[in-house]
């Protein structure tokens, strides 16, 4: 990766206050078929795979 690719690419923190701002308090039912409360002590972890079509799914399901 060049030095311009990488000027490209922005933090985690961004990416992380996104999440937190955007999906705080929000409940999702994953493709796994479990749940998520974002934001909350007891919620589930989840693990997103990239590509053409985004899947999301419990970190339990993810083993």
């Amino acid at each position: 990766m060049t030095n311009s690719d990488r000027e490209r690419y922005q933090s985690i923190e961004v990416l992380r206050e996104i999440l937190k701002r955007t999906l705080k308090g929000l409940k999702f039912q994953l493709d796994c078929g479990h749940y998520v409360t974002f934001g909350h002590f007891l919620g589930n972890n989840v693990t997103i795979y990239n590509g053409k079509d985004l899947r999301i799914i419990c970190s339990e399901c993810g083993y």
